[in-house]
């Protein structure tokens, strides 16, 4: 397969790129900074500049692609608007999107209890609205939502699935996940599409 990832300088899109190679798979890699990828020259990869600031730049950077998996996020010091716009361009032009976001905002408010999903939204209020309205969009193009816990860098020993959001039981602490391990379930499903214009949380582990 051809995958585009956008986001792909950060930590889990940075993830994503290598274990798309790892896989075998061609990667158009959407970076606004591509020297920060210089590392990873192989044949297999194409490293595009394109920013979602820039639409042209990423319709251009798409082009053949068979999938797209987002590892895009923000800081607290940027417009939240990017995570929309950024899902909007998808929509519109990807054939298929794999999009990650958070899990207790968007579809999954709720799935931490009223305390935690009321602290959560205290702590992310600058990307809380943003976020749901990304995930709407991509949903409506047919693509797969990811909602994943907090992020780690802990080494993946595997054993994780992801789950349709409609069957998580709400819990009070919520589910860790390993950003290698949330990259492994992303590009299980550009491959299969087996949730396809579904909202899915990540679990790992055997809870």
């Amino acid at each position: 397969m051809k995958i585009a990832v956008l986001g792909s300088t950060g930590q889990t899109g940075r993830l994503l790129v290598t274990q798309a190679l790892a896989r075998g798979h061609e990667v158009i890699a959407l970076a606004r900074t591509p020297a920060r990828l210089s590392d990873l020259a192989t044949g297999a990869l194409r490293v595009v500049r394109a920013d979602t600031n820039e639409p042209s730049t990423v319709l251009a950077a798409l082009e053949g692609a068979d999938v797209v998996v987002s590892g895009l996020g923000i800081t607290k010091k940027q417009d939240p608007s990017v995570l929309v716009d950024g899902a909007r361009l998808l929509a519109s032009a990807a054939p298929r999107v794999v999009w990650l976001s958070s899990l207790g905002l968007g579809a999954t408010e709720g799935a931490l209890g009223k305390v935690n999903g009321a602290l959560l939204k205290r702590v992310l209020r600058h990307e809380w609205d943003a976020k749901g309205v990304a995930g709407r969009a991509v949903n409506s193009a047919g693509g797969t939502v990811v909602y994943a816990g907090p992020l780690t860098n802990k080494p993946y020993e595997g054993g994780g699935r992801l789950v349709s959001a409609g069957t998580f039981k709400p819990r009070m602490m919520p589910p860790m996940a390993p950003r290698a391990g949330v990259a492994t379930l992303m590009l299980n499903e550009a491959e299969d599409a087996r949730f396809a214009g579904e909202d899915v949380i990540t679990l790992f582990g055997h809870r």
